[in-house]
């Protein structure tokens, strides 16, 4: 049994907490946030113990493992006493807004042998875990391209500044692009502020529209049109890979997946069962993405995907800004 405190009690925390709940092989321990009121109201709605510090929790519990979900530019300080502390240590996505945190993050569990993972939970979609299952039995065959869209509404302006779509948004596309594509050698962009007009007077105007384009280190190029200035009720994402042998397409996250190979009429469908609600909403893919933690951890295996692909993804984020800035072409070393 996996003995788990839980650090943050928003919204994305409770949705981190009861999945914990639910997995057999897991116990949630206690809940943490230094708001004493959230973290006494989740307690006792899920009938755990609560702590205001992550000092408290960690020399009052024996603990397995954390997971952390505070508000990502807070992630840093409970991640780093965690694993210092020598618990596997579960992150909601970014790892941070500094790149020279998240560093010291990864550096930090593997110093002290633990693992750290990252809650990038569009791969336990189950379009896309479909998807990866075509693309591993070889039905792409050769990868030409990756097209890809995630564009549904947000914020004109930001304190956390005018590339902050690129960290709250869009560490699940590079995810996506690093997962079926491979490392990401290069990156160019075009940006637009598109709601500037609407922007905040004490706030930067954010980059709300972005044209990202992706050099694998294979052969493969890949796209990215990366929005906030559509909304939730057009389908806000698509992907699709293209290979030598057939095409695989994922419709909007949870509407389903398509093979299509190449000079075959014949389309395959997969689509989720309506009487299974793990399958139909985005929600339920926190619950997968914990699971898979919960049940890595008790197998001995590392759990997928770390806190080294959420480095990497931040590195990519790092070259688009760059390249906006410079007006280039930015290369990964």
């Amino acid at each position: 049994m996996l003995r788990v405190g839980a650090v943050g009690c928003g919204l994305i925390g409770r949705l981190h907490q009861q999945a914990y709940l639910s997995h057999p092989d897991a116990k949630l321990v206690c809940v943490c946030d230094t708001d004493s009121a959230k973290a006494d109201a989740r307690a006792k709605e899920i009938n755990v113990k609560a702590y205001y510090s992550v000092k408290d929790m960690l020399a009052q519990e024996p603990l397995d493992a954390v997971d952390v979900v505070t508000a990502e530019h807070l992630h840093f300080e409970p991640v780093m006493a965690c694993l210092e502390a020598g618990k596997h240590t579960m992150c909601e996505k970014p790892l941070s807004l500094k790149i020279a945190e998240a560093e010291q993050m990864v550096a930090k569990a593997r110093e002290r042998g633990v693992h750290l993972a990252i809650n990038h939970n569009r791969r336990f979609a189950p379009a896309y875990v479909q998807a990866r299952k075509w693309f591993d039995a070889g039905e792409v065959g050769k990868l030409a391209y990756i097209m890809m869209k995630l564009s549904q509404g947000g914020p004109a302006s930001s304190w956390q500044g005018e590339f902050y779509q690129l960290y709250e948004l869009q560490t699940h596309s590079i995810d996506l692009l690093h997962w079926f594509g491979g490392d990401i050698m290069s990156v160019s962009v075009q940006m637009a502020r598109a709601q500037q007009a609407q922007a905040k007077p004490n706030e930067p105007a954010a980059y709300t529209s972005m044209a990202i384009s992706v050099k694998f280190a294979g052969e493969a190029v890949a796209t990215l049109l990366a929005s906030w200035d559509s909304d939730f009720v057009s389908p806000i994402e698509h992907f699709e890979l293209c290979g030598d042998r057939a095409e695989i397409i994922v419709d909007n996250i949870m509407s389903g997946a398509r093979l299509m190979r190449r000079n075959d009429p014949v389309v395959q469908h997969w689509k989720p069962n309506i009487f299974r609600p793990d399958l139909l909403t985005f929600n339920a893919t926190f619950e997968h993405r914990v699971h898979a933690f919960v049940s890595d951890l008790v197998a001995g295996r590392p759990p997928v995907p770390t806190g080294e692909d959420g480095l990497k993804t931040l590195r990519v984020l790092e070259a688009i800004i760059k390249s906006w800035q410079e007006q280039r072409t930015i290369t990964l070393q």
